[in-house]
């Protein structure tokens, strides 16, 4: 292939067919100037997934209400700038709401095993080959189980949240099931773990080796049993109610 800028961001991303990813793969093997914006982007997201979540200034809104009072400004100006603040202030506040963050891993979970074939940037049933690809990239995964019950490991790839982060995004399939497995960016408001259910799926939030880690799954005792092989310590003493 030809060097195709847009082709290189895709495959960066994730997004690319298996067919095509393994084409530009090759290239980039070849073109040194293809290759150098594929580390480019990647640094990039290593930086900009390493970004803390920011809190509002303290009396922000005040602030805004204040120069709205002013008389000088403009009236269309008035009526479009205070709910662009408050919409600022919820986005900010959303970002590391843990219902939000389980809602937001459930509809990505739906997206990625509704298309087909799986998106996958990486694919293995080795725990250990996706480790290696994620780190990288930049990115440590927690320790994952090849199988559990009748799921599989089957790939990964990065995915990109509402809250305009990417996070990994790790596949398991069974003759009848899907679950998935996220490692959230930082900034998660989360004391230890959150159990619910979002577009008819069940989530589970935890924190794992000084991450938050989510398991996305249809079924309650499949989420359960994850949990059980990722911190085992943890779910023999028992996991408390909702």
């Amino acid at each position: 292939m030809s060097c195709d800028p847009e082709r290189v961001t895709g495959f960066v991303d994730g997004e690319l067919e298996p067919a095509l990813a393994a084409e530009v793969a090759a290239h980039l093997e070849s073109c040194p100037e293809c290759r150098g914006q594929a580390e480019a982007e990647r640094a990039l997201r290593v930086r900009l997934r390493a970004l803390t979540n920011p809190e509002p200034p303290r009396g922000l809104e005040a602030r805004v209400r204040e120069v709205l009072r002013e008389p000088a400004f403009p009236q269309r100006a008035m009526r479009w700038a205070l709910p662009a603040a408050a919409v600022l202030v919820l986005g900010i506040w959303l970002r590391g709401h843990a219902p939000f963050v389980a809602w937001d891993l459930a509809r990505d979970h739906d997206k990625c095993f509704s298309r087909q074939p799986l998106p996958a940037a990486v694919s293995s049933r080795d725990p250990e080959v996706l480790a290696a690809w994620f780190a990288r990239q930049g990115t440590r995964l927690p320790a994952l189980p090849a199988e559990v019950g009748e799921l599989r490991l089957v790939g990964a790839r990065y995915c990109p949240l509402a809250s305009l982060s990417l996070a990994p995004h790790v596949y398991y399939r069974s003759a009848t099931s899907r679950l998935s497995v996220f490692v959230v960016p930082q900034g998660v408001r989360l004391e230890d773990r959150l159990e619910s259910e979002t577009h008819g799926e069940q989530v589970l939030l935890m924190r794992l080796d000084g991450a938050v880690v989510g398991v996305v799954g249809g079924r309650e005792d499949e989420v359960r049993a994850f949990e059980s092989a990722l911190r085992p310590v943890r779910a023999a003493e028992g996991a408390p109610q909702r």
